[in-house]
């Protein structure tokens, strides 16, 4: 069941990078198109800031799901905390996509004339399919913070 577990997980994480990158690309294009004040809101500081915060949380979620993809794979003593950690980094960075997402698009955000919205959904279902975040951090706490634990850069992560 554990391995079962963890290939879920894994799926869900893996699911959440695609939908974190489509969620970027959608609202990207849209702050191209959308014109406010004569000009696209996307030359508006701010508007950059939300999705530029949604990119680096992606690619800090990317390495975490292939490592575990690896350990999973291989059968790894080590399959079950890389899991929650690709878990935990994947599904925070399509929640916050999904929030930021929104908050570009505004209203038209959650309307059927925009993809967003399922998108936005299914993120928000993943996050809590195959653990939440309070089991998927227990298990990286009990990695860490176990009496034996091999701390150090080439030991943890």
């Amino acid at each position: 069941l554990a391995g079962l577990l963890n290939r879920a997980a894994l799926g869900a994480a893996a699911q959440c990078l695609g939908l974190t990158q489509r969620m970027i690309e959608i609202s990207v294009a849209y702050t191209r198109d959308r014109q406010q004040f004569g000009q696209a809101i996307g030359t508006f500081q701010a508007v950059q800031h939300l999705m530029a915060n949604v990119a680096v949380k992606l690619e800090y979620a990317r390495a975490p799901v292939h490592r575990a993809a690896y350990d999973v794979a291989h059968g790894s003593a080590r399959a079950d905390v890389s899991v929650s950690h690709a878990k935990l980094a994947a599904t925070e960075a399509a929640a916050l996509a999904a929030r930021n997402s929104i908050q570009v698009h505004g209203a038209m955000g959650y309307t059927w004339e925009v993809d967003l919205h399922s998108f936005a959904k299914r993120a928000w279902t993943l996050d809590n399919a195959w653990g939440d975040r309070a089991y998927h951090k227990l298990r990286v706490a009990d990695f860490v913070l176990a009496d034996n634990a091999a701390i150090g850069a080439g030991a943890t992560f």
